[in-house]
């Protein structure tokens, strides 16, 4: 798998400064490369350690010299150094076929897929070509699997539920699960039937043990490209914009949307039958109750605007001084009160 610098650079879109004839093999961060590796520098507060580094060559945005180190300069390094990898280490995928001891109901159609022992297909389900179902991945009845789709161990698609092209669920995580819909009575909790679907879009990545439910009567989306970490929950009729990205133990609660690119940090919750405007972003362990406008910043609980969160954190230390310094003043007002009935 060893390229030249120069054969790197063309894949990647960059153009090299230095020698371009180097051999590299593998693709490592800065302090750990070797002189057979290439690196990058996505930050350039970092830029004192490329000098250190024993990288034989090093991915860089343009602008970025360092004397007598060999540079590949391009767009977006942190971007490159993904693609890199990818090129030192393909993903494998097997041959088509399906293994005698998967199951596969007669009325389901696999179309050039590959189906692994313990595999369960149900009845009229589809399974696109070069789609990979891993052992133990369960395809309900009627549901839909797309093209070169990936199902790892124990994953699971429900009935009449379907994934998109290139999309991966990995080991354990749920499309199509029972959504969360209980009516409160008198004699206890009625559960309400959930009929619709779970539709999970084409290049999405659904992480371990992430539950995506299916609606009560409609249908709960995940668009294009969306990312979602492990440990993630989405709520029934909610819908996941475009290239969304949801870290792990963030969750959206029923009926509420997501716009394109909304990023939710690790334990962020959405409350149901809000919207969230393109491209917002969700602090760490927050829980936004209002809906936001396109690039809002929020975080806290209740969520509110980033940097006035900030201000209050910081604050926030200040307290135990501050109720001291106002039970002084309290104390001193009450001492002048005092005098002034005397008077």
């Amino acid at each position: 798998m060893q390229r030249t610098v120069a054969e790197l650079a063309a894949q990647l879109g960059g153009e090299v400064r230095g020698d371009g004839t180097l051999l590299l093999c593998d693709v490592q961060g800065l302090e750990e490369a070797g002189p057979e590796h290439l690196s990058f520098l996505s930050n350039r507060r970092y830029v004192s350690k490329l000098a250190d580094s024993k990288a034989g060559a090093i991915l860089v945005s343009p602008g970025v010299e360092v004397e007598g180190r060999t540079l590949v300069l391009v767009a977006d390094p942190y971007a490159a150094f993904a693609q890199a990898l990818q090129l030192f280490h393909p993903q494998p995928w097997p041959e088509p076929g399906v293994h005698p001891q998967a199951w596969v109901d007669p009325s389901a159609v696999v179309d050039g897929a590959t189906i692994e022992a313990f595999a369960s297909i149900g009845a009229g389900a589809m399974v696109g070509p070069g789609a990979w179902i891993q052992s133990g991945a369960s395809v309900g009845d009627g549901a839909r699997v797309g093209a070169q789709a990936r199902m790892m161990p124990n994953s699971v698609l429900c009935a009449d539920c379907q994934i998109g092209d290139r999309t991966w669920l990995n080991p354990g995580a749920v499309v199509g699960g029972e959504g969360f819909g209980f009516a409160p009575t008198a004699s206890g909790n009625l559960k309400i039937p959930q009929v619709g679907r779970a539709v999970v879009g084409d290049d999405v990545e659904i992480g371990a043990n992430s539950c995506v439910d299916r609606a009560a009567m409609s249908t709960t989306h995940v668009r294009d490209g969306a990312k979602l970490d492990n440990l993630v929950q989405v709520g029934h009729a909610a819908d996941v914009g475009e290239h969304s990205m949801m870290v792990a133990y963030s969750g959206v609660a029923g009926s509420s949307k997501l716009g394109p690119r909304t990023v939710l940090a690790a334990k962020a919750a959405v409350l149901g039958h809000i919207e969230l405007g393109a491209g917002t972003q969700v602090g760490v362990a927050s829980a936004v109750r209002d809906s936001q406008p396109a690039g809002a910043k929020v975080t806290g609980v209740p969520a509110i605007d980033h940097r006035r969160w900030l201000r209050a954190a910081t604050a926030y230390g200040d307290l135990p001084d501050l109720v001291k310094t106002i039970r002084r003043l309290e104390a001193r007002v009450a001492e002048l009160e005092s005098k002034l009935d005397e008077d």
